[in-house]
């Protein structure tokens, strides 16, 4: 019988290193923040950003 391994991803606040839950929006309880994620390589984005300082994809914001 084989064993299924069970992957958890483990999200971490970019801006004080604490663990956070995985939901869509993710948030530091700690910081008291929403952390963004780009699209492409799920690396945390700071909010200011326009293009992605890991990967360079663009990231789209909210239209006004």
């Amino acid at each position: 019988m084989r064993e299924q391994k069970e992957k958890r991803e483990h999200l971490f606040c970019p801006y004080c290193d604490e663990e956070i839950m995985k939901t869509d929006f993710p948030y530091c309880q700690v910081c008291k923040i929403t952390v963004f994620y780009c699209p492409q390589c799920r690396k945390p984005v700071p909010r200011d950003k326009m293009v992605c300082p890991h990967c360079g994809t663009e990231i789209k914001g909210e239209q006004s």
